[in-house]
């Protein structure tokens, strides 16, 4: 999963969820009271956040009862999404550790202990053949290298006819970004292709597309309407509202923030949404 070092170096902190959690009741909320829709603000750090993961899921047709698989599922963010939303039976894996603890701890937080969460390599998953009805990614292949790899072993762990998802940022123009970024500070461990080189690994894997669609005006919209909020609370001397961005990018977040924006909107990257479903035998 790139070198994998570098990547659990780039995201490992200590202590993640009890000073997400600390936002949280410095908002006004009682650790007591916190509920799954009250860590959105701190745990949907994905480009549009909440709303980007809710008509994703949506768009998966994810139903009660079926087996999902969040890949790089990060602080659990998502995958409690798909639990709450459809009582789904949901598995997440990611690489770091210490977003595995976070989120399990998230989960028991919110009453979510059923959710079951693995460390693990998205290369190498612990899981049997054909074992999830649906798998979903978000912003999870820029970090991963070998996306033939990746997308063979999603396949791989798939049912046939299930599902797969993925909300992901590709290269653009192929002009080099602007570094660091929330996913990498070094040019080395950024490992963007564009959105037809992954339409066409995941159909080498075995899995055709259903949808696949460039979000990136959504994201400029969306980026736009944050900075003018932002700029319309410095007036008005409102506080911010709570994020989890400046625990989960660290002290360089406001700088990777600022390159997500520009390399948007020079073209140098893009975001797409896109549907999957496994050939049947």
């Amino acid at each position: 999963m790139g070198d994998l070092p570098d990547v659990t170096a780039h995201y490992s902190s200590d202590g993640l969820a009890e000073r997400l959690i600390a936002i949280l009741e410095a908002s006004g909320l009682s650790r007591g009271q916190i509920t799954e829709a009250d860590l959105h603000s701190v745990d949907q750090m994905h480009l549009r956040g909440r709303i980007a993961a809710t008509e994703f899921l949506d768009s998966l047709g994810i139903k009660a009862g079926d087996k999902v698989l969040d890949v790089g599922c990060g602080l659990g963010g998502p995958a409690r999404m798909a639990a709450t939303r459809y009582g789904a039976e949901v598995t997440g894996i990611d690489l770091t550790e210490a977003f595995c603890d976070s989120a399990r701890q998230l989960n028991a937080l919110v009453g979510l202990e059923r959710i079951r969460i693995e460390q693990g390599d998205a290369l190498a998953m612990p899981f049997p053949d054909n074992s999830f009805d649906v798998i979903f990614t978000l912003h999870v292949a820029m970090n991963i290298a070998d996306k033939v790899g990746l997308y063979r072993e999603i396949a791989r762990v798939l049912k046939p006819a299930g599902r797969f998802g993925l909300y992901d940022v590709v290269a653009g123009s192929g002009e080099p970004i602007h570094m660091p970024v929330p996913w990498a500070t070094l040019p080395e461990h950024s490992h963007l292709v564009s959105a037809e080189e992954i339409e066409a690994l995941v159909n080498a894997a075995g899995l055709e597309t259903e949808r696949s669609e460039d979000q990136s005006a959504l994201v400029e919209t969306y980026l736009d309407d944050q900075r003018a909020a932002r700029q319309l609370r410095v007036e008005k001397g409102e506080p911010e509202p709570p994020t989890g961005a400046p625990v989960i990018m660290g002290e360089s977040f406001v700088q990777k923030q600022k390159h997500i924006y520009r390399n948007l909107k020079e073209g140098r990257i893009a975001v797409r949404l896109a549907i999957f479903k496994l050939k049947e035998d």
